[in-house]
């Protein structure tokens, strides 16, 4: 990497993660030295089931979705990444050693992804605290977030699940909703044909009002009770 490249580089990381602003310049020269950096498109499939993982990603700019396929074609969000943070997947895989992923990692919107070698976290151990103090924080809450979105799929009704996120998405009910039903199927981790029968009920009770493409919910206070019961 030129000089002048390496700079801004290191200005980039440092102005996307709280850890680059804790290293010396020794420390973010070598992180830079043991990293590449990757621009990926909008609906670039990063990474799949069974694809190579040895190294650990940080996301520079955009946004990533993280998400499970079952044998039957099903596809679940377990969560997302956006700037300034990392996939605490990836980082599983370098810290065993492990080479093959066990998630689809799609680029929700234009990306630029910093690639990290394990050598690097290995030496940070010893040598660079804020870098594997940032990266074990991150595991942890994305555990947490995870285990949430297992413990919803098991113990909480589509119904119930799909008011949430329709509540979400709307911002209670401020704004339309511009999603597919195989998008709300991919996000409750449910068939596409059992989210359209949701909503078809919804709409029925006059909740909300479908057109093609497009969603709006016109009583909020109902949405909200389906939502808490």
């Amino acid at each position: 990497m030129e000089f002048n490249s390496k700079l801004v580089f290191m200005e980039e990381l440092k102005a996307a993660f709280d850890f680059a602003r804790e290293l010396t310049s020794d420390q973010l020269e070598c992180l830079v030295g043991y990293a590449t950096l990757q621009k990926v498109p909008a609906g670039t499939v990063l990474a799949e089931k069974g694809s190579d993982c040895s190294a650990l990603a940080l996301l520079l700019a955009g946004k990533l979705r993280i998400s499970m396929i079952s044998e039957d074609g099903r596809e679940v969000t377990l969560y997302r990444i956006g700037k300034g943070r990392t996939c605490p997947l990836s980082a599983a895989c370098i810290f065993g050693n492990y080479t093959g992923n066990t998630v689809t990692v799609t680029a929700e919107t234009d990306s630029r992804v910093v690639f990290v070698t394990r050598d690097f976290f290995v030496k940070s151990i010893a040598e660079c605290e804020p870098f594997y103090r940032f990266v074990f924080s991150d595991i942890s809450n994305r555990l947490f977030q995870a285990t949430e979105v297992v413990d919803s799929i098991a113990f909480i009704s589509v119904k119930k699940r799909l008011a949430q996120l329709l509540l979400l998405n709307s911002n209670s009910g401020k704004y339309s909703i511009y999603m597919t039903h195989e998008a709300f199927a991919r996000e409750l981790g449910t068939a596409r044909e059992v989210v359209s029968r949701e909503l078809k009920g919804f709409e029925r009770l006059g909740i909300l009002s479908l057109a093609r493409g497009r969603l709006v919910i016109n009583n909020t206070e109902a949405l909200e009770r389906i939502a808490r019961n």
